[in-house]
């Protein structure tokens, strides 16, 4: 499923009544497009004259890009109004995932069966549920291994990217390819060199429609 404003309005007020004795304010909600999170609790901060964090401005994010099971949209929830409860009190936890979350989030596990984690790894699935349709630039490579490998870069970083990667341990060979296969999507874009292994099979089967690209000056361009 993909989260409505409604669901976790609905959701949020659920689980305040239910494990924050309903004592958590409310806030704006956001729907996200971002992959790299799958829920986020936005703020500012302030330091105090006695060097611990006023927080405010609270905003309330529920990424919207992959299909998650209800579980996990649920928990997704859940674990960032522990983040909520925590700031909005303005308690100084040691970490993002402090003393203070673990306590916290074991208890709700504890006392309501939940699954809640500090961290959620996105299953094939859920990746491939990510349909969008946009540009990537790739580099496709072979380690002195064997292993095959991609690189989807950020565009402001792809000429020092194009330079550096050649000089990547192990590298045996590489081309740079243009793709809108929505399977990229799935992969974060570099702004230094690194690589992502990948089963052969699996990203010719994704390259069938790439544009090979060549670099000539001060640009780059498709392969004629």
């Amino acid at each position: 499923m993909r989260a409505t404003l409604e669901y976790i309005k609905q959701k949020f007020d659920e689980y305040n009544n239910l494990m924050f004795e309903g004592k958590l304010k409310p806030l704006p909600f956001k729907l996200s497009n971002a992959k790299s999170f799958l829920g986020a609790v936005f703020f500012q901060r302030e330091k105090n004259p006695d060097d611990t964090w006023h927080y405010y401005g609270f905003v309330f994010k529920i990424s919207t890009v992959m299909d998650l099971s209800e579980d996990v949209v649920e928990d997704t929830i859940i674990h960032e109004m522990i983040h909520y409860y925590i700031m909005s009190n303005q308690m100084q936890d040691t970490a993002p995932h402090g003393k203070l979350f673990i306590a916290k989030m074991q208890e709700i596990n504890r006392k309501f069966n939940r699954n809640l984690s500090v961290t959620h790894r996105t299953t094939k699935e859920e990746q491939d549920s990510d349909k969008r349709i946009q540009q990537h630039i790739i580099c496709v490579s072979r380690l002195k291994t064997g292993k095959r490998c991609v690189t989807v870069a950020t565009k402001s970083k792809l000429f020092e990217l194009w330079d550096a990667m050649p000089n990547f341990p192990k590298m045996a060979e590489l081309r740079w390819v243009i793709s809108t296969d929505p399977y990229f999507n799935r992969f974060s874009k570099a702004t230094k060199p690194g690589v992502y292994f990948v089963p052969s099979e699996e990203l010719e089967a994704h390259l069938k429609d790439a544009k090979e690209l060549i670099k000539q000056g001060n640009s780059i361009r498709i392969k004629k």
